[in-house]
C-alpha cells in the first residue's frame, strides 16, 4: 500500500523553513554525489524573464554565476529560483530556507493548508521568500539594504555556505571552456541575504543533506553606501559632541563598524576605472581619528590615538587636549560619507 505525499509546514527559530516531504525516492535515484545548485530567473528585469539582466559578482569578464547583486528599488528585485538536484528526488524533498532569520525573538509560523503554495517567509529587511513548489521559490527584494543587529547578526556571523561561480578557460586543445571556483565561507556579511536549498543526501540518515546557496548583495540603485558603527554619536539631533564612551589612557577598544549599500562597478571592459573586476562592489572603510571630525587621519596619531583598518582604537597614554578624541568612519567610495564616535580619554 502507497502512502500519500504529505506537506508539512516546519518553523524554527534558527531560520524560516518551508519543507516538502515525499513518501521514498523511486529506485532510480542513485543518492550517490548527491548535490544541489540554484539557477535564477528574473521576472522583472528590463531584458524579461530571460533572467540574462541578472548581475553576479565575483564575475570576471564572461564568468557565470557568484554573489548576486540585488537593486533595492527598481526593476530586478523578483527572482525566480529553482533548485536543480542531482541523484536524488528533487521535487519532493526540497526546502528552502534564508538566513539571517528576520526577527529571531518572534518567529513567525506559516499558517494554512495549502503550503508551501502562496506561503512565505516574514518580509523583513531580507525580502520576501515564497515557496511556489518543491523546487522553485520567488525571492522579492526587502526595502532596504539589511544592517543586522543583536541575535540576527550574531547567527549571520557563525553561517557556513560556499560561494560557487565559473571563469573561463581554455583547454590544452584551445577550446574555450569554463572553469568552476567555489570559495566555502563562514558568515554573511552586512548587507547580504542567504538563499538556502537542501534535499536529504541519504535515506537512511534524514538529518544528512546536500545543500545549495545563493548569496545576494543588496546595493542602493542611487550607489550611495550606508554606514553602520557601534557605539555611534547619534546625527539627530545634529552637532552633538557629546562622548559616546570613556577609554582610559592606554588601553584599547574595538568599534563595529562598516559600508553597504555601494552599487557595483559597471563597465564596458573587464576592469573599472579603480582596477578592480567589472561588476565589482567597493564596501570597503577607512577609519580616522582626530580632535574633530575635520582635523582627524587615517589611522589616528600618537597625539589622539591609534586605530587599525578592522577598528581597534588604542588610547594615547597621555591624555590629547580636551581629555577627547572622535573616531570616524568614512566610506572608502565616497570619503564624505561618514559616521562619528566621540570618545572621552582620560
Amino acid at each position: 500500500m502507497k502512502l500519500c505525499l504529505k506537506i508539512l509546514a516546519i518553523a524554527v527559530v534558527a531560520a524560516t523553513t518551508y519543507s516538502m516531504i515525499g513518501c521514498g525516492a523511486p529506485p532510480a535515484y542513485s543518492y550517490s554525489n548527491v548535490s544541489v545548485n540554484i539557477t535564477s530567473k528574473c521576472t522583472d528585469c528590463a531584458a524579461g524573464a530571460g533572467g540574462i539582466s541578472i548581475i553576479y559578482a565575483p564575475a570576471q569578464q564572461g564568468s557565470v554565476g557568484g554573489v548576486m547583486l540585488m537593486p533595492i528599488a527598481g526593476e530586478g528585485g523578483t527572482i525566480i529560483m529553482t533548485a536543480n538536484v542531482t541523484n536524488a528526488p528533487p521535487v519532493s524533498n526540497v526546502t528552502w530556507t534564508i538566513y539571517p532569520t528576520y526577527d529571531m525573538t518572534d518567529p513567525t509560523p506559516a499558517t494554512g493548508t495549502t503550503l508551501p503554495v502562496g506561503e512565505s517567509a516574514p518580509a523583513g529587511p531580507i525580502g520576501n521568500l515564497i515557496a511556489q513548489s518543491g523546487d522553485t521559490a520567488v525571492y522579492t527584494a526587502g526595502t532596504g539594504v539589511p544592517i543586522y543587529n543583536g541575535a540576527e547578526l550574531a547567527q549571520a556571523k557563525t553561517i557556513p555556505y560556499n560561494i560557487t561561480y565559473q571563469v573561463p578557460s581554455t583547454s590544452l586543445s584551445g577550446v574555450l571552456g569554463y572553469t568552476t571556483v567555489v570559495e566555502q565561507e563562514t558568515g554573511i556579511p552586512q548587507g547580504d541575504a542567504l538563499i538556502e536549498a537542501s534535499v536529504p543526501d541519504n535515506p537512511d540518515n534524514p538529518s544528512s543533506l546536500a545543500i545549495g546557496y545563493q548569496l545576494i548583495q543588496y546595493y542602493n540603485n542611487n550607489g550611495t553606501p550606508s554606514l553602520y558603527l557601534t557605539p555611534q554619536t547619534p546625527t539627530n539631533p545634529g552637532g552633538l559632541t557629546t562622548p559616546v564612551l570613556t577609554v582610559p589612557v592606554g588601553t584599547t577598544y574595538q568599534f563595529y563598524g562598516g559600508a553597504v549599500g555601494t552599487a557595483p562597478c559597471f563597465s564596458t571592459s573587464s576592469t573599472c576605472s579603480n582596477g578592480q573586476p567589472v561588476y565589482s562592489v567597493d564596501n570597503g572603510v577607512v577609519w580616522e581619528v582626530g580632535p574633530n571630525p575635520s582635523a582627524a587621519v587615517t589611522g589616528g596619531s600618537a597625539t589622539y590615538g591609534t586605530i587599525s583598518t578592522t577598528g581597534l582604537y588604542t588610547a594615547p597614554k597621555t591624555p590629547p587636549p580636551g581629555n577627547s578624541a572622535v573616531i570616524v568612519l568614512a566610506a572608502h567610495a565616497a570619503l564624505a560619507i561618514q559616521d562619528y564616535a566621540y570618545i572621552a580619554i582620560k
